[in-house]
């Protein structure tokens, strides 16, 4: 297999010359900083056009804890081709190089944010994530006070909140359904990628409890990552959201959970809620995948699975499941038997059932999977059905 990684440091000019032309920005010392941080901790591909690189992405790896399993991820971005490059092919190459690395080096699950979800899903990606939009005028905001006078809210930039913040979040990660463990370096580039304000609360033992991360402009505060571990911290940091409708025209959350959460306001209908698409996901390595999953029940009686992967053959075939007592047992048969299997599916639809975006039996109903009704039934009640949650963005 031809390796197009990017390992010389005049490539890493050349990747960095392509980002700034193909996605129109500004060189400054501050980008500088921002980019290659980014393109330092992950590993860059390329193909080059002549002695000029014609196509680019870089694969971020991370980890992420799947409802207390932890599970290497590499997120993608930066997926770039120049114009007189563009139509060759030559992003698909990158996509298909990079999994394949993913699944040698067992990167088990692979996160990316879609230019076109029709296009990724050629490669195996399904759009997983939603988001919930709220906004909130500035004159309809309602009042608002905590039932508790408790504790205390500070209000600092994001790099002077890190060392209250990156602990806290740190005790939030068993919780998550799919959500980046984050690194400090990861930390200091949320940092640079934009300008974050956060506001911390503290209980009364000075111990933090929970925070928001939010953005401003002329116009809006925007919310975008808010954590609380009690009903008081809740009360306090939606107090401190709310006093700023005096300040701004609007209030905007943009909530990884896309369950609706605004039916406690007095007037509900003063809030807009949209629901949006937001990443896409993809098992690289399905045996370990299949393996180490957190099914919700300790006893499966068989189920064999037909699955179609054009793009990692070695997650293509027949594969067979079966519990008891919580050891899960995991084989891939023969190809042979893929007509006899009780479930027919495709990897993207595999990762919707397994991440609980829809349930294998919505799946299975609407046509986008075929499959014994008992058997799908058997499976679906070991598979997660609580959303998947990201909030962050590569």
């Amino acid at each position: 297999m031809t390796n197009y990684r990017l390992t010389t440091a005049a490539e890493r000019e050349q990747f960095y010359q392509l980002y700034l032309y193909a996605f129109n920005r500004e060189d400054s010392a501050h980008r500088q900083h921002y980019f290659f941080e980014r393109y330092d901790n992950g590993w860059a591909y390329g193909i080059k056009n002549g002695n000029k690189l014609g196509s680019g992405l870089y694969a971020l790896p991370f980890n992420v804890n799947f409802h207390g399993v932890p599970f290497r991820m590499n997120g993608i971005g930066d997926v770039m081709s120049a114009p007189e490059f563009s139509g060759r092919g030559g992003a698909g190459t990158l996509l298909k190089a990079s999994l394949q690395e993913m699944l040698e080096k067992h990167v088990t699950l692979a996160y990316l944010a879609p230019f076109s979800y029709e296009y990724y899903r050629r490669f195996g990606y399904e759009q997983v994530f939603d988001r919930m939009r709220y906004t909130l005028l500035g004159r309809q905001v309602p009042l608002f006070h905590p039932q508790h006078q408790t504790g205390t809210v500070q209000r600092l930039s994001l790099a002077e909140a890190l060392p209250l913040i990156k602990p806290f979040y740190q005790t939030r990660t068993a919780g998550f359904t799919g959500g980046v463990v984050r690194e400090d370096w990861w930390w200091d580039h949320l940092v640079l990628q934009t300008r974050r304000d956060a506001a911390v609360y503290t209980d009364d033992q000075h111990q933090v409890q929970g925070y928001i991360i939010y953005t401003r402009d002329s116009q809006a505060m925007t919310v975008e990552e808010w954590y609380a571990a009690t009903g008081d911290a809740w009360e306090h940091l939606m107090g401190f959201i709310l006093r700023n409708g005096n300040s701004f025209a609007k209030l905007v959350f943009e909530d990884q959970n896309s369950r609706y959460q605004a039916d406690w306001f007095p007037n509900p209908d003063s809030i807009t809620a949209t629901v949006t698409p937001y990443m896409m996901a993809r098992i690289v390595d399905l045996a370990d995948f299949f393996t180490r999953y957190p099914y919700t029940g300790d006893t499966l009686a068989p189920v064999t699975l037909a699955v179609t992967d054009p793009v990692l053959p070695e997650n293509q075939g027949t594969w067979s499941l079966g519990m008891a007592h919580g050891h899960i047992a995991v084989q891939k048969i023969s190809a042979e038997l893929a007509e006899q299997a009780d479930i027919h599916i495709s990897i993207q639809q595999l990762v919707k059932a397994m991440f609980g975006t829809q349930s294998l039996s919505h799946i299975v109903f609407v046509g986008q999977a075929t499959g014994n009704a008992a058997a799908v039934a058997r499976l679906d009640a070991l598979c997660q059905h609580d959303a998947p949650m990201l909030n962050d963005y590569f």
